[in-house]
């Protein structure tokens, strides 16, 4: 009886620790299952971030969007066990065309068969829900029937990227069978295609700000370049209204000094004739039996020797010559600063283009004397009509460009004869070049490869447009380390009979 007793206790017991043990394994059971699914949470909140954390740096490191969207919608496949997916990018600038990718494959899934469904497909599926994505401007889930590599394919996923109002891109996603977890994921790919958009439209006004910023700062530059260049042409202007005002000032003592050198040269004549007879006549009286006058005639003689008065008499002649080509050589270098300096009112008149080119090499004869020797092969031409000054102006431009090229074995040509019913001017030195990157700027305002004070960069402007006033046409030719040609034509008259006689002909 106590046997039975004692076995029915330790049964009870049994029972009591089987149902114990029972409640505990379902516990654990429960709350393994439990940690699975908050481990399984977690990894996707992890993989959700990462995916975020990769748009967020689109904004940092700034690649192109097309090269941008593959590496983020194979994230998103993965993320999702989505099979296909593609995208199309709409630049915001019209000028570059639209694109539309080819159809990627979930790299997590294994699929080595070739792609059944080719890019004009995949373009054609985008291109027909692109006007419902652009209208609504939000996700869209559409119901299909594609069969893509053996898979059946029931839902397309469109999701936009909208920046600044602008449809930049759409995501296709190609599933079959939306689970929870895909439409769970599809708010976290709204999330993301809406941050990308924001960071489109900051990098966009980044972009736009630094773009003006450039702009304006390169508009500064200009225009400081451009008031140092109006400041120099404003100190030209002014030295070529003193030059007008001190060739006027120099050229009414140049003329008496001239007519007096005129007068003084007669009377040099005079006495030069009157110690040449007294020679004859003293060289006559020294026959004379006359002591008294043959001891004056010694002494005459003597001091006609001591004073060397054969050389005075030479010499006095040259440095008069000389003395006379000088204020000459004033006198033309006043009256082409005078001519150059003159502001005329686009007055025309006959002039020899010949004449003109010897009065600039006159007015740069400063320039060019140290750099080397000129050559001039000048044809018989005829007068043209034109501005004398504005002319100058020119070739003397292009001769100080010349010598500021050339060195001190510089070598200039010039080259003036009849070409096309006109006159043909040939300036060539060998000096240092000119870059072909800048031959097309040369006659540009303010253009120069000189340093700041050392030109203005509108001395070929000005040329270029003092010869188009005359109807003319220059233009050059260059090569670093071979020097600068300058080809200037000016036409004759039109009343010109050698241009008469081609009208009759013709």
């Amino acid at each position: 009886m106590d046997y039975e007793a004692a076995f029915q206790r330790e049964r009870k017991a049994r029972k009591n620790a089987e149902q114990i043990l029972e409640k505990k394994s379902r516990e654990l059971h429960f709350a393994n299952a439990a940690l699975k699914e908050n481990v399984s949470s977690l990894h996707f909140a992890v993989e959700e971030n990462k995916f975020l954390i990769h748009i967020s740096d689109y904004g940092i490191n700034r690649p192109k969007l097309r090269d941008f969207l593959p590496p983020m919608v194979n994230n998103m496949m993965v993320l999702s066990e989505i099979s296909f997916a593609a995208f199309a990018h709409f630049p915001f600038n019209t000028k570059h065309d639209d694109y539309f990718s080819p159809l990627f494959c979930n790299p997590n899934q294994e699929n080595h068969d070739e792609m059944t469904m080719q890019k004009d497909e995949v373009e054609k599926i985008i291109k027909d829900v692109e006007p419902i994505v652009r209208e609504k401007k939000e996700l869209l889930i559409e119901t299909i029937n594609l069969e893509i590599n053996s898979q059946q394919i029931d839902t397309l996923i469109a999701l936009p990227i909208m920046s600044l109002g602008h449809l930049t891109s759409i995501i296709i996603l190609l599933s079959h069978e939306l689970t929870e977890k895909q439409t769970q994921l599809l708010d976290v790919f709204r999330t993301g295609t809406n941050q990308l958009g924001i960071i489109i439209e900051h990098r966009y006004q980044d972009d736009k700000l630094l773009a003006s910023y450039q702009e304006i700062a390169s508009a500064n530059e200009a225009l400081k370049e451009a008031q140092n260049q109006l400041v120099q042409s404003e100190k030209m202007a002014t030295v070529g209204q003193l030059s007008a005002g001190i060739a006027h000032e120099i050229n009414n003592p140049m003329g008496f000094i001239k007519s007096n050198l005129g007068s003084l040269g007669g009377y040099l004549e005079d006495f030069i004739d009157y110690i040449q007879k007294t020679k004859a006549h003293t060289e006559q009286l020294s026959k004379s039996n006359d002591e008294a006058i043959i001891q004056s005639v010694d002494e005459l003689d003597k001091t006609w020797k001591d004073i060397d008065m054969d050389f005075l008499l030479e010499d006095t002649q040259n440095l008069f010559k000389e003395s006379q080509q000088g204020i000459k050589r004033i006198i033309d270098i006043v009256g082409g600063l005078k001519r150059f300096s003159h502001q005329s009112e686009d007055k025309k008149e006959p002039c020899h283009v010949t004449t003109i080119i010897e009065e600039a090499l006159k007015l740069a004869n400063n320039e060019l004397k140290y750099k080397g020797v000129i050559h001039r092969d000048f044809h018989q031409i005829s007068e043209i009509e034109g501005n004398s000054g504005e002319l100058l102006q020119v070739f003397l431009n292009l001769f100080v460009n010349a010598a500021h090229a050339m060195n001190e074995q510089g070598e200039l040509n010039i080259s003036v004869k009849e070409s096309d019913h006109g006159v043909s001017v040939m300036i060539s030195d060998n000096g240092c070049g000119i870059d072909q990157e800048h031959l097309d700027s040369i006659f540009n305002p303010f253009f120069t490869t000189k340093d700041v004070g050392v030109g203005t960069g509108l001395g070929l402007s000005i040329s270029y447009g003092i010869i188009e006033s005359h109807e003319g046409t220059i233009n050059v030719t260059s090569k670093v380390g071979d020097g600068t040609t300058f080809n200037i034509w000016l036409p004759y008259p039109v009343s010109d009979s050698k241009l008469g006689q081609k009208e009759n002909l013709e």
